[in-house]
């Protein structure tokens, strides 16, 4: 069953659970019988049941489309300015095969990223480089098992010597140096030599200021990873051309994000992190907004194809149905190249880890594919550890910088540099629009989780009267699409429309995501006085009680709780909103149609811009109140007014690119901001006077203009 149909049934089992009202009351009002939502919400816990696409034409576009996913959800699109590293290396650690040095450098302006770097001794370079994030391990790169871990890993036969047992994250880097590798080791936020008490790692960047300017954790630590890279290329004795990357746990999901996103890599290794169900990622740094919407870890590691990786797994943690469940998918997605045998798995009977077992699997296939030029198979050798302490960044000659700033001084950074990007986008010229337009409207499309790119069919619709004023009827408007979901609204029109929907006289779409009136006078007035049928669209969560549904417990209904990572996973309220909206006006085949937001609610204006911004050419003309387009700050991702990186791109830039049908924006008060986008868009497409902006009026001011008064 679809989660469709698990949603309908739902909706029928669940009547006594449904009467809640979620996030904000709402005011009765004259409707037709509406039926109750039901959300059916995925989870961490949950996959998306990815299936090898039939060609490798139709894949690569998919491979896209998530690329342009993850960077969009890290808020990395388009990339931010790449500012100076100046990067300091000291404290060199000299060991028989391999040297261990101390690296701290800024990814942006006073932001430190720390780590080692770990080169080959007594060899000849230019030497491939591997980048080496850590999980959620004590301490990170300065990790060290306490002896009850040391002593489990010996007696499972997991670890062979004390010093891997002990010291698992330096055996990785001091080996892959000994095979001939430069590795960076580095810090996740607040782990090690980050710093833990300006960014504490599961409590950085989750207030909702940061969450719609796109900051957060996981976005930071992907741009760490970005320069890290950056970091490494700039060295002399590294071949740009054989860049890697292996991380275990939560540095495997770093790992899968840049092999998403950085065309560099050609070789990877993400441990004990892909299942296609069980477990997703567990902490913030791994589910920030958007990025699983519709897609699992093991389709964004498909993305790599066709350039090898090994993914090892394991029988003791989430990753113990790889084998069966995702690691054939991910071959038959490699076989559309031709290059089957360039992704592998390894599995073994063992708890969760990056142990000796792993490690060596994982030597073995980058001696293969960076080549490394060694024969046989390669196995752990006895190395000499350093003690945490001494592998530490900052000293009393190399102190954390002055400038080292906090999470407010980074947003501040963050919030400066994205609006000087965006100001940098605004069109000049025609070519310009074209330039923005390709940034804009694949960001509003993921914003929107990709929910109005979805096929609609025509559905069938049934109407039940509800109340009449003279000649001007008020219809109950059901329309059935083909799949067996609906969506409904309030319909006014004239007696004598045989076809409502179908007039030649157009039809007025009202977008209300705020109902606070108890009667319809302005719909019955525009019906009666332009002639045109008026729909008023029931959308999310307005007037219909939503109940939300986790698949792991369907007979207890989570209402109005917290829901872990909602957004990861899940399209927004406003993404809902507005698929309800293009559903109706696709399904209904509506044309000619003037859209209108006269509400106080900043959403019922976003609602009304976006979605002329997606379905233009349907669009014959808009009225929207300015004044509800100042943004509100929702508090949490299940707020109805929640839209994720709406403040990223800003309001404006997005409506700007939904054409050059004639476009209202009216505000009550003198102090209308005229948008130099929406200028722009209009001067270069040779519509000037299709835009106006209209102080001193207010709504009834407004309607009067849209009947001609």
């Amino acid at each position: 069953m679809t989660k469709t149909g698990v949603a309908i049934v739902l909706s029928i089992l669940l009547l006594p659970f449904l009467f809640h009202p979620v996030n904000r009351a709402r005011a009765e009002v004259s409707k037709g019988p509406t039926t109750p939502t039901v959300e059916l919400v995925r989870t961490l816990h949950e996959g998306s049941n990815f299936k090898p696409y039939p060609d490798q034409k139709s894949w690569e576009s998919r491979a896209n489309y998530l690329r342009q996913q993850t960077q969009i959800s890290a808020g990395l699109w388009p990339m931010p300015e790449r500012t100076p590293l100046n990067a300091v290396i000291h404290g060199k650690i000299d060991r028989e095969d391999y040297t261990i040095e101390k690296v701290y450098f800024e990814s942006h302006p006073g932001f430190y990223v720390t780590g080692n770097l770990y080169r080959p001794k007594n060899r000849t370079g230019p030497f491939p480089a591997v980048l080496s994030p850590h999980g959620h391990w004590t301490n990170g790169r300065l990790y060290e098992a306490p002896d009850k871990e040391f002593q489990k890993q010996l007696a499972g036969g997991w670890e062979k010597t004390m010093e891997g047992a002990s010291y698992p994250m330096q055996a990785r880097c001091a080996h892959l140096a000994k095979l001939g590798c430069i590795v960076f080791f580095y810090d996740m936020i607040g782990f090690a030599d980050s710093d833990s008490e300006k960014f504490p790692h599961k409590n950085s960047f989750l207030d909702m200021e940061s969450n719609i300017h796109g900051l957060n954790i996981f976005g930071q630590q992907t741009w760490n990873s970005i320069r890290a890279l950056d970091f490494l290329e700039s060295l002399s004795d590294v071949d740009k051309s054989r860049l890697a990357i292996t991380g275990a746990s939560g540095g495997a999901t770093q790992t899968v994000a840049m092999m998403a996103i950085d065309p560099r890599l050609i070789a990877a290794a993400p441990v004990n992190m892909i299942s296609a169900g069980e477990h997703q990622g567990g902490c913030v740094c791994e589910n920030n907004p958007l990025l699983r919407v519709g897609t699992d870890n093991v389709e964004l590691a498909a993305t790599f194809a066709p350039k090898p990786f090994i993914a090892p797994s394991a029988t003791g943690d989430w990753t113990n149905h790889f084998p069966e469940q995702g690691f054939p998918e991910l071959q038959s997605t490699y076989a559309l190249f031709k290059t089957k045998d360039y992704v592998e798995s390894f599995h073994q009977d063992a708890p969760h880890n990056y142990n000796q077992n792993s490690r060596e699997a994982v030597y073995n296939f980058f001696n293969k594919h960076l080549k490394l030029g060694h024969a046989g198979v390669l196995k752990e050798k006895h190395f000499t550890p350093v003690k945490p302490a001494d592998l530490s960044v900052w000293n009393a000659d190399h102190p954390r910088p002055k400038n080292a700033i906090d999470q407010k001084g980074l947003l501040e950074y963050w919030k400066q540099i994205t609006e000087k990007q965006m100001a940098g986008l605004v069109p000049e010229n025609a070519q310009g629009v074209e330039k923005a337009q390709a940034i804009l409207r694949p960001a509003l499309m993921h914003m929107l989780a990709g929910l109005p790119d979805a096929p609609v069919a025509i559905g069938k619709v049934t109407y039940l009267a509800l109340d009449n004023k003279g000649d001007i009827v008020n219809q109950w408007l059901t329309l059935t699409l083909p799949n067996g979901t609906h969506v409904e609204a309030n319909c006014f029109h004239t007696k004598d429309l045989a076809d409502p929907l179908g007039s030649k006289n157009g039809v007025i779409v009202m977008v209300e995501t705020s109902l606070t009136h108890d009667n319809w006078n302005t719909q019955w007035q525009l019906a009666k006085s332009t002639g045109k049928t008026v729909i008023v669209p029931s959308l999310y969560g307005v007037a219909n009680p939503v109940t939300r549904i986790t698949p792991a417990n369907p007979k207890k209904p989570e209402v109005n709780l917290p829901i872990e990572f909602y957004a990861c996973y899940n399209p927004s309220g406003v993404a809902r909103q507005i698929s309800n909206l293009i559903t109706l006006i696709k399904s209904a085949d509506l044309k000619n149609i003037t859209l209108i937001s006269t509400a106080e609610s900043h959403d019922s204006a976003i609602v009304a811009l976006l979605t002329r911004a997606l379905i233009s050419d349907r669009i014959h003309s808009s009225m929207v109140n300015w004044s509800a387009t100042k943004p509100g700050l929702p508090k949490s991702e299940l707020d109805l007014n929640y839209l994720p990186l709406i403040e990223r791109y800003g309001i404006w830039p997005l409506a700007s690119i939904g054409g050059n049908s004639p476009l209202k924006l009216y505000s009550s008060t003198d102090a209308i901001e005229k948008s130099d986008w929406l200028i722009a868009s209009f001067k270069f497409a040779g519509a000037e006077k299709n835009l106006q902006f209209i102080s001193n009026t207010n709504s009834n001011d407004a309607m009067k203009l849209l009947i001609g008064k």
